[in-house]
């Protein structure tokens, strides 16, 4: 087994709480046994609570896989495309726009962030 620490133990050894996404926070939660409807999952992004949870007993790769999954959701969601659903309420958008969209999100998620974004960036 190796000794290297993964983004989760990063994260409570910096005691980082909270995850800035400008419009709101979400609480870090790290728990053992993360389930959704039954089923178990390793990343989980509550926005009725604002809690973006993360199962404890994940390998260094898959943590730091999930971390950036669960953010790449609240970046989606500040690009206005956080829902399932198709509606037809909102217009399609192109490539260009979309990519625009996401960069400057997750841009505004790494300078509210840069302690989780060192931690991210640490590679393990």
């Amino acid at each position: 087994m190796s000794n290297e620490k993964s983004v989760l133990d990063q994260i409570k050894e910096e005691k980082l709480e909270v995850i800035d996404a400008g419009f709101r926070t979400f609480k870090i939660d790290i728990k053992r046994v993360l389930k959704e409807e039954g089923q178990r999952c390793f990343g989980l992004t509550d926005f009725d609570n604002g809690v973006v949870s993360l199962d404890k007993d994940m390998n260094p790769q898959l943590a730091r896989e999930t971390l950036l999954h669960e953010l790449t959701h609240i970046v989606l969601e500040l690009c206005g495309l956080g829902g399932e659903e198709t509606t037809g309420l909102v217009r399609e958008i192109q490539n260009e726009e979309l990519t625009t969209l996401i960069s400057r999100s997750m841009l505004l998620l790494m300078n509210l962030n840069p302690a989780l974004f060192r931690i991210l960036n640490s590679g393990k």
